[in-house]
């Protein structure tokens, strides 16, 4: 996974000191010492801590672009042991910020994130970018639930990024939450779209795929149809129609439809596809197309005439022809819809193609159309993109 979010590391200030003293007449010197602060510029912000700390930290701030490992191990070990108050735990937290980066130490970057995060004192124009790299270590350690607390966070306060629902997509999908993460896929992709700009392909094949997945048919349907009307490319034709057919398990003439809207956009690679709309045509009293849809097979190559099973099913449609009637096995008969669709395909065929794109387009919207109003869709998705083939 190419997460989106990266983290932009601020060069750290140089360290001034002020000492300021606090305190009144009557104070003691013992009190009056205690009662002593630093005034520490870092990040683009003043803080204040004691004067131990504040050597401390001066320090490792000097050290923090070192290579001198072992001065500044010994830097880092102090400041941690003297770095007691609010303000110097931030200031800490931004210099060991730094040296994970430097070393490539997500520990170090996680701890001092959690600090950062956490800091009344981190300005808010910061935060998004802390939020985003604790979580990327989060994810990238398996601790999907950090991650997603993170970049839940990071969402509510840039709503206008669609990264990161793409991101929180996939916490939710290592969760095994597939609808959680369908859903913010399709809202990292309505963002996208929002700002103007197209979204990944691979934001809807995984849609699809996630839908496949966990079986779920109306998620995989939407997926497919978004996919194939974004991406109208051969592979995601047969993908998105390879998932529908999983997903509705479709029989009888509404199964030898579907198969016929595949091979028209071209979306057959394999055999067994030929092989079973040709039984299936045969079986319907169709042997003429059958025939077609075997030597187009062959054409291609996918088929072999001299080999079982399909030199038996040429047989099978050379009788059905040569007698021209066949018992058929199973119904084949399209609902209301259905015959709406196959008016649609003999319409292409005749070479009416407006008409046939008025056919599919009220076939499309015709309330409880059921499947073949995706059939509907589908044909209308690849006329309107050019995707033409003859029977």
């Amino acid at each position: 996974m190419n997460l989106m979010w990266g983290v932009a590391f601020n060069r750290l200030a140089v360290v001034t000191m002020v000492v300021a003293g606090v305190g009144g007449t009557a104070c003691s010197v013992a009190a009056t010492r205690q009662q002593v602060s630093a005034v520490m510029e870092i990040g683009g912000s003043k803080i204040a801590v004691s004067p131990q700390e504040m050597k401390a930290l001066s320090k490792l701030g000097n050290l923090v672009r070192s290579g001198q490992s072992a001065s500044q191990e010994r830097a880092l070990a102090e400041a941690r042991r003297v770095a007691s108050g609010r303000d110097a735990r931030y200031a800490l937290a931004l210099y060991e910020l730094e040296i994970g980066r430097r070393r490539d130490d997500d520990a170090m970057r996680a701890q001092a994130l959690d600090v950062l995060v956490a800091s009344q004192l981190t300005r808010p124009d910061r935060l998004p970018g802390h939020l985003a790299a604790r979580g990327q270590i989060a994810y990238q350690t398996g601790d999907f639930d950090t991650a997603g607390k993170h970049w839940a966070r990071l969402a509510e306060l840039t709503p206008s990024d669609p990264d990161v629902f793409a991101n929180l997509a996939q916490v939710r999908l290592a969760q095994k939450d597939a609808l959680g993460a369908i859903d913010l896929l399709q809202r990292a992709i309505v963002t996208r779209k929002g700002l103007g700009q197209a979204a990944p392909e691979g934001w809807y094949r995984q849609q699809l795929s996630i839908a496949q997945q966990a079986s779920l048919e109306t998620p995989g349907i939407d997926a497919a149809r978004t996919l194939v009307t974004a991406y109208p490319t051969p592979a995601n034709w047969r993908a998105a129609l390879v998932v529908y057919r999983e997903l509705t398990a479709p029989e009888g003439a509404l199964e030898i439809d579907l198969l016929r809207l595949t091979r028209h956009v071209n979306a057959f690679a394999q055999a067994a596809e030929y092989q079973r709309m040709a039984q299936l045509l045969n079986q319907s009293g169709e042997p003429s197309e059958a025939k077609a849809v075997l030597d187009e097979g062959i054409t291609r190559g996918l088929l072999d005439a001299g080999k079982s099973p399909t030199r038996e099913i040429i047989a099978e449609v050379d009788r059905a022809m040569s007698i021209r009637s066949v018992s058929p096995t199973r119904s084949a008969t399209p609902d209301n819809v259905g015959t709406q669709i196959r008016l649609g395909m003999s319409e292409l065929r005749a070479g009416r193609k407006a008409e046939a794109e008025a056919t599919f387009r009220a076939a499309a919207t015709r309330p409880g159309g059921g499947p073949y109003s995706d059939l509907a869709f589908f044909w209308l998705a690849s006329l309107t993109q050019g995707q033409r083939k003859s029977n």
